[in-house]
């Protein structure tokens, strides 16, 4: 297993595992093998394996994943093929605005 501390780009082949709490970029030219657990990730080459991701996972250009996606925020472009199923897990700090009460709703909302 492959660790890292705040952003990593990946270009190229790669087998085997990734786990981090930073953001990991995967190039257009990549071609990766292996499970990734990180807090964000943008792929746009291809990925044989599972990714999760505790924040967000977002996918563009033609990519093309065999495997599993799981985040709270999964964002998918025009072109992208997945051969697996996506997973929205909950994330606390989100709120529904169309179910939370009006009280609730500016407990957490802040103002800028």
């Amino acid at each position: 297993m492959f660790t890292f501390k705040d952003n990593l780009k990946i270009k190229g082949e790669y087998f085997g595992s990734i786990e981090s709490g930073g953001t990991l970029y995967i190039d257009d030219t990549a071609h990766f093998e292996g499970d990734i657990n990180v807090r964000c990730t943008v792929i746009a080459g291809n990925i044989i394996g599972d990714i999760i991701a505790a924040e967000k996972i977002e996918i563009i250009g033609n990519s093309v994943i065999k495997g599993n996606l799981k985040a709270p925020i999964i964002k998918i472009a025009d072109g992208v093929q997945i051969e697996g199923r996506c997973h929205m897990i909950h994330n606390a700090d989100t709120v529904d605005i169309f179910t939370t009460t009006v009280s609730q709703l500016k407990k957490s909302v802040s103002i800028v």
